[in-house]
């Protein structure tokens, strides 16, 4: 059975921690509670319906519910172990940081890398897909070049509404998600009720011709990839209010829910959208069929035979020199004579050749006639529904990739400009443009074919490694808390080991060998992008001097700073000296002990004589420089930092005010120490800060002769240029 945390009463230490995580949620305006984690949840992992049902139908055909049933298995117990890991590791970076705990640094930064290819890949998919679902309100938008100016500016949109930190609503995600959750139900519903004869779907497979044995094999890694989006609900931990006990309920109660909606939702197409055949001539020369003419039917989006307008094609198409045609290809089945002619049967269904790109308008279009006075309104409900769905999916999936390059830069994985944070709108702006900018390339050659087997590479690789990751961190650190734990272990070595993660990985493993055997492109374009980042990332660690498979040894602290407190946020007043730089190491040294957040403050002080909304541009373009090396300093360290530029009247006041919004536990600041002529030993800002702060001051007292004018802001420009932390 699933292990499920206990409600546990407490201990002081247990509820601090609480209150701990509770605040820090708070602090940063990104609490979730059950019910917007479900809904986006099944926002996240039902989004592959709309996108590869058709792939599916195309290569497994009758058999495409089998194919989702049997992989769906395998994701469900991927699951399973996406939730423990989850709960022992409640990291925004999700399968991320569970390789690099298990294993070492560029483990992890490999399932990084991989992951952020299936995201630019999903975030392809979805934005060709949208113009292919409004199609059914204006037709032309599913025609060159329509369908490729819609899709790219759907991506410059997102990205653009990303950089300005402009997402959506954890609300609006969860109404796009019962939307949609609500249409596929009633689809299923009525195709159950109405349409389905199950001996008609069986009648349809034969196997070793529809499907042939090597399409089946092909189609595996594309069901795979089709259940994705497991990893941006386990990088939801971070915002969850509860993250060990509602992540993991939502990793393992909405993977069977999606496995079977689709399944159902596959039976249903199958028979609204039967598998049929074509006769085509065959070349006895050359073995193959003959390119057949083929022209656009009266009905949107379907194809007819060129020299019948009643036979309706039912096999792809391809476009050629301005018309279309069925493309040459071996025969599946027997090839006989007929009138004198040599033919064969070509077999598939209009789920996956007219639908390929909008699978789920296929099954309204699909419907009975005497069911008309609800297809019409529903292809127009579906249509916005689901681009919704589809924009706030991307949307969604191209903040967390901008949060993986942000966590890979502040590991020292890539260069800190690739993590760097817009101080105005705190968002990772390099990272989000630079993976827009490789959505867009996997945009431009509109082969969705290509585009699901790079999904299906990158899942499979990314599932094989998180059910290692599981099984090797049970090994090494079995003491580790862990609130969801893995059903049906089996004792090895003393350990008790999950064994739905040793057939997970196993499974996976092999649907991945599959892949890189049965499709070439996908197989080159994958192994391109891992041979790319595994080479940078070598050559960057091996200038900035880091090694590549194991975490640097962390910086002794003073035996004071290594007592027995607990921190958990600390706010350290930044100003550019190198005073302040210093206290910014101190602070991070401290903060790297306690696994504690950074939060780098620097106050603009507005004289009396002007406004407080005064611009104070070049003090602010000072603050922002200045605050960009102190996040260069933390990424140094691997900690995560907050910026905070604050007007204020005086800064002693302002430190203090942002520590009370903040709930930081101390304060960390420095000072010379003065010349008692006025019986003061500090400055009045310190003195302030010292009086007023809500928690704890850590005061570094310096001589009064100390050289406050040498800054890390002049060293790091003047010998860290090439690392790219500070920002002209």
């Amino acid at each position: 059975m699933l292990a499920w945390p206990e409600k546990r009463g407490g201990g002081a230490a247990a509820e601090g921690d609480r209150v701990a995580r509770r605040r820090r949620q708070e602090a940063l305006g990104r609490v979730v509670g059950v019910g917007g984690l479900f809904g986006t949840a099944y926002g996240d992992i039902a989004t592959s319906i709309y996108l590869v049902l058709g792939a599916l139908g195309l290569s497994a055909l009758g058999v495409t519910p089998f194919i989702i049933l049997l992989v769906g298995i395998v994701f469900i117990l991927t699951s399973w172990s996406y939730a423990e890991a989850s709960s022992a590791l409640p990291d925004a970076s999700g399968a991320t940081s569970f390789a690099r705990r298990a294993f070492d640094p560029m483990t992890g930064f490999s399932t990084a890398w991989t992951l952020l290819l299936d995201s630019a890949v999903i975030v392809a998919m979805a934005c060709l897909a949208v113009p292919h679902y409004l199609g059914a309100l204006w037709p032309q938008l599913q025609n060159e070049p329509y369908d490729l100016a819609i899709g790219a500016g759907v991506l410059v949109l997102i990205v653009l509404l990303n950089v300005l930190g402009v997402q959506e609503s954890v609300r609006l995600s969860s109404l796009a998600a019962a939307l949609g959750f609500s249409t596929l139900i009633l689809l299923l519903v009525v195709g159950l009720l109405v349409t389905l004869r199950p001996g008609d779907v069986w009648s349809q497979i034969q196997l070793g011709v529809a499907p042939t044995w090597g399409s089946l094999l092909w189609v595996l890694p594309l069901a795979l990839g089709a259940l994705l989006g497991i990893d941006t609900i386990s990088s939801r931990a971070e915002t969850a209010l509860h993250p060990e006990r509602d992540v993991p309920r939502a990793l393992t109660v909405m993977p069977p829910i999606v496995v079977a909606l689709a399944v159902g939702l596959a039976l249903v197409a199958l028979s609204v959208l039967p598998v049929e055949s074509n006769v085509v001539p065959v070349d006895p020369v050359t073995g193959r069929t003959e390119p057949v003419a083929v022209v656009p039917g009266d009905q949107a989006g379907i194809y007819v035979l060129a020299d019948d307008p009643d036979a309706v094609v039912y096999v792809p198409v391809r476009r050629v020199d301005g018309g279309y045609v069925i493309p040459a290809q071996r025969p599946a089945g027997p090839v006989v004579e007929q009138d004198g002619v040599m033919v064969t049967r070509l077999y598939g269904t209009l789920l996956g050749s007219d639908y390929l790109r909008d699978p789920v308008m296929g099954l309204v279009d699909g419907l009975p006639a005497e069911l008309d006075w609800l297809a019409r309104p529903l292809r127009v409900w579906v249509a916005v529904v689901v681009s919704l769905a589809l924009v706030l999916v991307a949307s969604s999936v191209v903040g967390g990739s901008g949060r993986i390059v942000y966590s890979l830069a502040r590991h020292r994985q890539v260069p800190a400009l690739l993590g760097r944070i817009g101080i105005t709108r705190m968002t990772p702006y390099v990272g989000i443009i630079l993976f827009g900018v490789v959505s867009g390339v996997l945009l431009l050659p509109r082969e969705p074919l290509l585009l699901f087997g790079l999904l299906g590479f990158g899942v499979a690789l990314a599932f094989t490694l998180t059910h290692l990751s599981v099984i090797v961190l049970r090994l090494r650190e079995p003491a580790l808390a862990r609130p969801f734990v893995v059903p049906l272990p089996v004792r090895f070595r003393g350990v008790l080991v999950p064994l739905p993660a040793v057939i997970g990985a196993a499974a996976c493993f092999i649907i991945w060998v599959i892949m890189v055997v049965t499709h070439p492109a996908a197989r080159l374009v994958g192994f391109a992008w891992l041979a790319a980042g595994l080479l940078f990332y070598v050559v960057y660690r091996r200038v900035v001097g880091r090694p590549l498979l194991r975490q640097p040894e962390e910086t002794a602290l003073p035996a004071a700073a290594m007592s027995n407190v607990d921190y958990d946020r600390i706010l350290v007043p930044v100003n550019g000296t190198r005073l302040s730089d210093e206290m910014m190491v101190l602070a991070c040294q401290l903060a790297s002990e306690k696994g504690a957040t950074i939060d780098a403050v620097y106050v603009v002080e507005v004289p009396m004589n002007l406004p407080m909304d005064a611009s104070m541009e070049r003090e602010r373009a000072r603050g922002k420089q200045i605050l960009d090396v102190a996040m260069a300093v933390a990424a140094e360290f691997g900690v995560e930092a907050w910026l905070h530029l604050v007007p204020a009247r005086r800064a002693g006041r302002a430190i203090v005010e942002t520590a009370e919004e903040w709930d930081c536990d101390v304060v960390v600041i420095g000072s010379p120490r003065k010349l008692r002529s006025d019986a003061r030993l500090v400055g009045s800002t310190v003195e302030y800060v010292l009086r007023n702060a809500p928690g704890e001051v850590l005061l570094n007292l310096v001589p009064h002769d100390y050289d406050l004018q040498s800054t890390a802001l002049a060293d790091l420009e003047g010998s860290a240029a090439d690392d790219q932390t500070v920002r002209e």
